[in-house]
């Protein structure tokens, strides 16, 4: 490959050299980075120009007005020509490759154009190619630097104003110098590296293109970006106020169902936006389309630059967008790192926290003091948390509301005749009798969910030929489980495990009832699944799950998780008639307590800074719900 277009970060031997270059061909993520952090603020302009022939200028202010990037201008060539003027505001230009009036502009997802400024900013880059960061697209192959010039990948690539130029005429970009630096998101580039070389080089996701070569690893400047001076989008006029969720990533689980459906009822009273800080994993799926298509403000910040450009891009973020509220949802380690300076920067901002649970994750966090000043409020996913937060860690009782997940929509489970024939569908989908008792458990393939336990459980009761455990889920101890089931399938017990999949409610109304054997949970949804289909549950007693299906009735409660011997007691109990559709009767009697409306009503008050009574079930009523 000719200079110009060269891959930077060459490995060390021949074999590393051929597995780059392989990578590199097929999209995937390929060259380290090596980030040395530069001090004060980027000396750079602001905004973006969308630059176009002639004739271009109706089309292009149709599809600019759909973008988040509001320091957004849009000119003809006649307009604009050659590098930019010394003093000129515009910080880079996307120029799509728009030759004839029949062509039409890429359908970029709405913050395509926010996402690309951001990276260049905080990683001192002359060109960024999006491809496939959140709207996956058919790229023929990476290119290299000249390549990115061409139209096909100017579709995909915003140009650094100082680098590169613009030709109306000819409807071209021309770099402007040799030194040029590029980095390439394309599908399939933003999986996690290997740890180890993670915490030794730096690396973070994506590939790097240079017309000089970086040596072993790409060294690269990583620039302060909290002070890059962009206007606020213009007021909605409503009077709605504006809250900012942080997410880890935007997978399809629990906390991201409850998150999405809460807020979707809210809608109408919050101005919403959305943060990611993790690369998002493809084994657990990915929610972010259809929080776009509700929410268009959808930085994936994990997925785009190194953790350590994140504080000043979300610093960034808030003072352009000036939400009222920050929520840090389903909680990450980067939020407390982030934390400091958020509040020093922005003391009016009302920021909250989410804990899962009582032993694990970040609540070891709040033995700092300094916290008490940061976070105004916690939202805690169960009781055993906001108590452990009051009696360990001295957290007063009025900030730490209790806000338990919610089920589904009620359109999402069919009813009547209809429910009948998904359960059969479903069943014959999956070669599963009639006469069957199938014990399904959906969840992530993770020691917290202790899947192993239930192939224990499964070859514990092979004498009891109506019981089927349906295990559906991926994650890290996929293979594991995999292996361990089909050799207790060998051994005579009755399993049949399935992948991740997305069709839970129905797997749900073709079961006859659902089991976790968690170490910990919050409140799971998949218990709420299984009441609003009146399917019994069998659990262990984390979380708000023993409360809940002791209070309600709903189903056996194994205090202790491993305690195999208490699970087949109950498994036993379960697989009678009687015992199973007097628990399931109950299960669907309690399920409307935890509605998507009673969830978004509570995160509303917590929102607003109101101070909640703690959710409690009594007779299966939470008071204020019933």
């Amino acid at each position: 490959m000719s200079s110009p277009g060269r891959f930077a970060a060459l490995p060390r031997s021949l074999a590393q050299h051929l597995r780059y270059r392989v990578a590199l061909l097929r999209g995937l993520p390929a060259g380290g980075a090596r980030y040395r952090m530069t001090e004060g603020s980027p000396d750079v302009g602001w905004g973006v120009e969308l630059a176009l022939p002639a004739g271009h200028l109706e089309a292009g202010v149709e599809w600019a007005a759909r973008q988040t990037q509001v320091e957004l201008t849009v000119r003809s060539g006649e307009e604009r020509r050659g590098p930019a003027a010394e003093g000129d505001e515009r910080f880079c230009f996307y120029a799509p490759g728009i030759r004839t009036p029949g062509d039409d502009f890429p359908d970029r997802d709405p913050s395509f154009l926010e996402a690309a400024v951001s990276v260049l900013v905080a990683e001192d880059l002359d060109a960024v190619v999006l491809g496939g960061t959140q709207v996956h697209d058919d790229v023929p192959e990476v290119p290299g630097l000249l390549t990115l010039t061409s139209r096909i990948f100017r579709r995909f690539t915003v140009f650094r104003s100082s680098a590169w130029s613009y030709d109306p005429e000819s409807d071209a970009v021309v770099p402007l110098r040799m030194d040029l630096r590029a980095k390439v998101l394309l599908p399939g580039g933003v999986t996690e590296p290997d740890a180890d070389d993670a915490v030794r080089t730096g690396r973070r996701r994506g590939s790097y293109l240079s017309s000089a070569a970086f040596g072993p690893v790409a060294d690269l400047r990583l620039r302060d970006a909290s002070d890059v001076p962009r206007r606020s989008r213009a007021a909605s006029g409503d009077g709605r106020p504006r809250l900012l969720v942080l997410a880890p990533f935007l997978a399809r689980g629990g906390a991201e169902h409850t998150i999405f459906e809460s807020l979707y009822a809210l809608r109408d009273r919050w101005d919403i936006a959305f943060v990611t800080l993790a690369p998002h994993r493809p084994e657990l799926d990915d929610r972010r389309g259809d929080f776009q298509a509700v929410w268009p403000r959808l930085l994936c910040l994990g997925d785009l630059v190194h953790p350590a450009a994140m504080p000043g891009l979300l610093e960034s973020a808030i003072a352009s967008w000036k939400p009222e509220v920050l929520y840090n949802a389903n909680s990450t380690t980067l939020f407390f790192d982030f934390l400091p300076a958020i509040r020093e920067r922005f003391p009016e901002l009302l920021i909250l926290d989410h804990l899962y649970d009582h032993r694990v994750g970040y609540i070891e966090r709040y033995q700092e003091p300094a916290l008490r000043g940061h976070v105004d409020a916690i939202v805690a996913e169960n009781r055993r948390i906001a108590a452990t937060l009051e009696t360990r860690y001295q957290w007063p009782a009025e900030r730490a509301p209790v806000v338990w997940p919610c089920g589904r929509p009620e359109s999402t489970f069919a009813s009547g005749d209809d429910a009948d024939d998904v359960r059969a569908e479903v069943r014959s989908e999956l070669g599963l009798h009639e006469d069957e008792v199938v014990i399904l458990t959906a969840a992530r393939m993770h020691p917290q969910k202790r899947p192993l336990d239930l192939i224990a459980l499964a070859e514990r009761l092979r004498d009891v030929q109506r019981l089927r455990f349906l295990i559906v889920g991926g994650g890290e101890l996929e293979a594991e489980v995999d292996r361990a089931a089909e050799e207790a399938v060998g051994r005579g017990a009755r399993i049949l495990r399935l992948p991740f999949r997305d069709d839970i409610p129905r797997l749900v109304q073709a079961s006859d009832a659902g089991c976790l054997v968690s170490d910990y949970e919050g409140l799971p949804v998949f218990l709420l699944e299984c009441l609003q289909a009146g399917r019994p549950f069998l659990g262990t007693d984390v979380g708000d799950l023993g409360y809940v299906v002791r209070a309600t009735g709903a189903g056996w409660i194994v205090d202790q998780p491993g305690d195999l011997e208490a699970l087949e007691t109950a498994a036993r109990e379960l697989a009678e008639d009687g015992p199973r559709i007097e628990r399931g009767a109950k299960a669907k009697a309690a399920a409307r307590y935890f509605s998507v409306q009673a969830c978004a009503e509570r995160y509303d008050a917590v929102f607003r800074g109101q101070v909640l009574p703690e959710p409690e079930l009594v007779d299966g009523v939470p008071p204020g719900d019933g």
